[in-house]
């Protein structure tokens, strides 16, 4: 999930940053990326495809955040449970 939010990350960065460069620059060095720019830059495709970004973006986060999230009692770093309550559960 990480690797595919850096890369939807990443698309919309491009896609975003490259309406004012000519893309007849890297037509031959870089097809694919012309291809996509061709597409993603004609008509509202790009703010469709923003506004689809921004769904996918959501749904990858909480997959993160769910694989990420700790297990009922576990022991974090086995610290004893007052140190634990002390750093980890007050805010200090």
């Amino acid at each position: 999930a990480l690797i595919w939010l850096s890369m939807v990350e990443g698309s919309q960065a491009s896609l975003v940053g490259l309406p004012p460069v000519d893309r007849e620059l890297f037509k031959e060095s870089h097809p694919i990326a012309y291809k996509i720019c061709e597409r993603g830059h004609r008509g509202d495709n790009l703010d469709r495809y923003l506004m689809g970004r921004q769904f996918m973006v959501l749904a990858l986060v909480f997959v993160i955040n769910m694989s990420g999230a700790p297990v009922e009692d576990a022991d974090v770093l086995n610290l004893p449970t007052p140190l634990a309550n002390m750093f980890l559960k007050s805010g200090l």
